[in-house]
């Protein structure tokens, strides 16, 4: 059953901001909370940390996150043009820098970045977790200072950036007041390979979701399941896992997925949407014509991804529970 078949209709979540709505937010409402946001800096990695916070700030443009991977980010857009790029940097986003957090000890989420991805890619759906009440921490995807080259380095680096979002934890703990008994963890593509790896390894992972994630393919299976925190006999949480059939690249293959020891395995199939559009790109294909063109939207992908990340929300609300 393709859940998101029911979702096509403009989504509003439980509460309304009374702001302008953003450039790359589009329909996508906040949830009731506004966002605090800063980057810490600590033993040589780079974490980046969204909270519920008091209103007030100035919010950040796309431009103030870009600090790690901007010089990616021009490179990635450069062919469409410096109008297009100057929009798409001085674009507002929702958060604000260091404005004081709310009260309360929210959960926590790890968004476990893409190959050679960074905070642009999953801005937006770290903002709106945080919109809705959790804690959210991602860090850089270890290949952007090694690149990934061949199959068999698959486990190598999902074991890496399974021990940095963890490391991440630690690290922002000391600085945001935060529950960490019941985590959730958002991975996209090559990340969701790194969240089931930590939910291998740590019980406190409550919560997994994968973005069209690695685990749904048969692409190197054999190195994933040679890394050290792999365990086919591991009791795992609750597991969503959204998927398309658009690209060759990603062909569904549920085999790992269905032997696994989970809670619930649920496997939600989108429409309009290919591997890119379950980042920030899913969200420009409203913005900027040129990037729909150049990722092959449709008219339903930008439904689509609005309703891919409200039901990640829902999912992870439900399954983590209330916060203390």
């Amino acid at each position: 059953m393709c859940l998101l078949g029911g979702l096509y209709a403009p989504v509003s979540t439980s509460a309304q901001s009374s702001e302008p709505a953003s450039l790359l937010w589009g329909r996508l409402s906040p949830g009731k909370y506004p966002v605090g946001y800063r980057s810490i800096e600590s033993s040589g990695m780079l974490v980046h940390v969204w909270y519920p916070s008091r209103p007030g700030g100035r919010k950040l443009l796309m431009r103030d996150y870009l600090r790690a991977d901007s010089a990616q980010v021009v490179k990635q857009f450069a062919g469409f043009g410096p109008s297009m790029l100057d929009s798409l940097l001085g674009s507002r986003l929702y958060a604000s820098r260091l404005v004081p957090r709310a009260a309360g000890r929210p959960r926590v989420v790890l968004v476990a970045q893409g190959n050679g991805e960074d905070v642009f890619d999953q801005v937006v759906l770290c903002e709106y977790l945080a919109s809705q009440g959790f804690v959210v921490l991602t860090t850089p995807s270890p290949m952007l200072r090694t690149p990934l080259e061949r199959e068999d380095q698959v486990g190598t680096f999902a074991e890496q950036q399974a021990q940095e979002l963890l490391d991440a934890v630690k690290i922002a703990a000391r600085v945001v007041r935060m529950d960490t008994t019941r985590i959730g963890v958002v991975g996209h593509s090559f990340g969701a390979r790194s969240a089931l790896l930590l939910a291998m390894r740590d019980r406190r992972v409550r919560a997994l979701v994968s973005l069209d994630g690695g685990i749904g393919t048969s692409t190197a299976i054999g190195s994933f399941r040679g890394a050290p925190s792999f365990r086919a006999s591991a009791a795992l949480p609750s597991i969503l896992h959204f998927y398309e059939e658009l690209d060759a690249f990603m062909t569904p293959d549920f085999s790992l997925l269905r032997g696994l020891r989970t809670e619930s395995l649920t496997l939600e199939p989108t429409r309009g949407m290919h591997h890119v559009h379950f980042s920030t790109l899913g969200f420009m294909v409203h913005a900027f014509a040129n990037v729909a063109v150049a990722t092959q939207a449709t008219a339903e992908t930008n439904d689509s991804v609005i309703a891919v990340t409200t039901r990640t929300f829902t999912f992870l609300r439900d399954v983590l529970g209330r916060s203390r």
